[in-house]
């Protein structure tokens, strides 16, 4: 996980609130499952998929959540 904008690794560009649209995703992030604000249902660590994902394919749901 790398912000090629702020140079962060603890969200992607996508997410990353120094930029207009990143703050809108940031304040988009919702987790239906469990209410998180933090990520989305495709990487909640209390699903078994969105755990096994965060945990063996992290590139793949770097957009789905945020660490900081």
């Amino acid at each position: 996980m790398y912000c090629s904008f702020c140079g962060s690794n603890k969200h992607t560009i996508k997410n990353c609130p120094k930029t207009w649209g990143g703050q809108g995703n940031r304040n988009a992030i919702h987790c239906g499952y469990c209410g998180s604000r933090k990520h989305n249902i495709n990487a909640c660590p209390k699903t078994f998929g969105g755990s096994g994902m965060r945990t063996w394919s992290p590139h793949l749901v770097e957009d789905d959540f945020i660490n900081d």
